[in-house]
């Protein structure tokens, strides 16, 4: 994984989230995790596999999330409703 700051990260992405309006929880079910493991991710206390941090990117990215080098910001706003895969996939 090439160098990157994850503390930017961590930060990035719980921004994400307050933004989406999601909780650690909803976020963490909707990408197949353990709650625990975004809590660590989002406090600094570990870094992700390449292949979590693919899910979670793709997550925030498929709702409208941009990722800058300074924090997060919509693509698009107003934002259009968005329900991750690992919950949809849970209700059918």
């Amino acid at each position: 994984m090439p160098d990157r700051d994850f503390s930017l990260l961590a930060a990035q992405i719980r921004a994400a989230r307050a933004l989406l309006g999601w909780s650690q929880a909803y976020l963490a079910e909707g990408c197949n995790m353990h709650r625990s493991t975004l809590a660590d991710l989002e406090g600094g206390k570990r870094e992700p596999h390449e292949a979590t941090l693919f899910v979670l990117m793709s997550e925030l990215a498929a709702a409208g999330i941009v990722f800058t080098e300074t924090g997060v910001q919509f693509r698009k706003w107003p934002s259009k409703p968005y329900v991750p895969a690992g919950i949809k996939d849970r209700k059918k």
